[in-house]
């Protein structure tokens, strides 16, 4: 009896360390923001193309684009509204005004601990034609990230992550 004990107590401890040495998957949406910074301009730059840089009205309608989707449960390009990324893009400032050519482009996804990662949001995208077309786009010159973690859909700890990039030519 002593022994099965024991053995219990063995196990119990194990798991505990085992538990213990998997740490959860930490949160930090600056973090996630500058990682995907650099693989998205890495993807870019080894093509041939420009790498795009921080924008901020981009990356406030990007950051807010995410937080809607995650507060109001639904996922899409368009808001609830219906403000489409070119509306929020000028809604944040990312202003039309003396531009000959102007260009907004988005990609959306969303995931769960390790499936939430950039690197995993990142590689989902290049492996969908139409997002690894919009991130590759030879027009873009800025970009905003916003990622933010909340419930979605009834899943607790889900990052969003909006990309809107865009041009303007003076």
């Amino acid at each position: 009896m002593k022994r099965r004990l024991t053995g219990a107590v063995v196990i119990a401890l194990l798991m505990m360390l085992v538990a213990g040495a998997v740490p959860a998957l930490a949160f930090d949406r600056s973090a996630n923001e500058v990682t995907m910074l650099r693989l998205v301009n890495h993807a870019r730059v080894s093509r041939g193309l420009h790498a795009v840089g921080i924008v901020g009205p981009l990356d406030r309608a990007a950051l807010a684009h995410s937080r809607d989707m995650i507060a109001h449960d639904y996922f899409a390009h368009s808001s609830l509204s219906g403000a489409s990324v070119a509306t929020r893009a000028r809604g944040a400032g990312y202003s039309v005004n003396g531009c000959s050519q102007w260009a907004v482009g988005e990609v959306i996804a969303w995931g769960v601990s390790v499936r939430g990662t950039p690197q995993a949001i990142f590689k989902a995208w290049m492996r969908s034609g139409p997002h690894r077309q919009v991130i590759l786009s030879k027009r873009w010159r800025d970009v905003g990230i916003g990622c933010t973690r909340g419930s979605f859909k009834g899943m607790s700890g889900v990052v969003m992550y909006t990309i809107d990039l865009g041009r303007r030519v003076q």
